[in-house]
């Protein structure tokens, strides 16, 4: 065991308590104290030369500290709003109603309608560009047609559209 290793054992020992209590009083679980405090000490070995370290104690108070501080951030952060069945009763639905479901339904029907009656190959500009996300080159490229025709169709179609459901 190298001379480090033996000096930060005794260290361990030493300060463990200390720095544990002082964890707790932080974030009062056991557990976490002991795990923070571990932590501590993983990055006292990490660090090239501990010997460079003036005040091993007062640095290991200062790093269980901020990880203790740093746990309780992340809690807070991550922290789960428990609501009273009450409560949640008491809450508006954020979800559409049966009626409004049923008329984006229908709307969408007449839309789905509307496209499908264009003709095939404006059609097909049309669902690649709106429904796919293709651009008009990808489009021209995959139907064999110039881009300045794509653009027509894309143009075409959209009046058509705006005519029927308009």
């Amino acid at each position: 065991m190298s001379v480090r290793a033996i000096d930060i054992a005794y260290l361990y020992a030493s300060e463990r308590g200390r720095l544990r209590q002082l964890v707790r009083r932080f974030v009062d679980n056991r557990a976490t104290a002991d795990d923070l405090v571990q932590q501590a000490f993983e990055k006292l070995l990490r660090v090239a030369d501990a010997r460079s370290i003036d005040n091993c104690p007062a640095y290991l108070t200062c790093t269980v500290r901020n990880l203790a501080l740093n746990h309780l951030r992340d809690q807070a952060r991550h922290a789960e709003v428990v609501v009273a069945d009450i409560e949640l009763h008491g809450m508006a639905d954020a979800s559409p109603s049966p009626e409004t479901t049923a008329i984006y339904r229908c709307e969408l029907r007449r839309v789905l309608a509307a496209v499908a009656a264009l003709p095939p190959r404006r059609r097909e500009a049309f669902v690649l560009n709106k429904f796919e996300g293709m651009s008009y080159d990808e489009i021209a490229a995959r139907l064999g047609i110039s881009r300045n025709t794509v653009i027509s169709h894309i143009v075409i179609a959209l009046a058509d559209l705006d005519r029927q459901l308009g």
